[in-house]
């Protein structure tokens, strides 16, 4: 499938509206889909360069526009056992845990992790997770800069 084919099908994904010069979007208005290297998991792009050109009116790569974002934010809800395979890439990235937990791999060390933690991975760490428990793994992850290799299983 073509970037662009594959870019409109994301597109028709998404419900945007603005206020004023900000765009909003709620997460149950975006159809997930399950990104390659994860698993059991429902991941829904909400904010990133593409969806703020096309679904906000800005003009594609123009800085001059008040309609921006250098970076991307994804909600995911993920059942038991799924998650995402260790890899690494070029953007810096947060996590947000809104509800459940899980168990995080940084290179060879283990931690479980619950709701209301935040983490930041640095650029270039190799880093895995699996949601662990009975609650569906809930949370937001924000990466930047955005359009950068996403994610080189290791």
């Amino acid at each position: 499938m073509s970037k662009e084919h594959q870019f409109e099908k994301l597109r028709n994904r998404i419900k945007m509206n603005r206020i004023g010069e900000a765009c909003m979007v709620k997460a149950n208005d975006v159809k997930g889909i399950c990104p390659p290297n994860y698993e059991k998991t429902d991941s829904r792009p909400l904010i990133s360069p593409r969806i703020m050109d096309v679904k906000c009116g800005a003009p594609p790569h123009d800085p001059a526009s008040p309609v921006r974002a250098y970076f991307v934010m994804v909600y995911n809800e993920v059942e038991e056992g799924g998650g995402v395979t260790m890899h690494e890439h070029e953007a810096e990235h947060g996590y947000f845990i809104i509800a459940g937990k899980m168990l995080l791999r940084i290179g060879k060390e283990e931690n479980e992790l619950g709701a209301g933690t935040a983490l930041y991975i640095p650029s270039g760490v190799p880093h895995s997770f699996k949601a662990v428990g009975r609650d569906k793994l809930r949370l937001i992850m924000i990466y930047s800069p955005p359009y950068k290799n996403k994610g080189v299983p290791k």
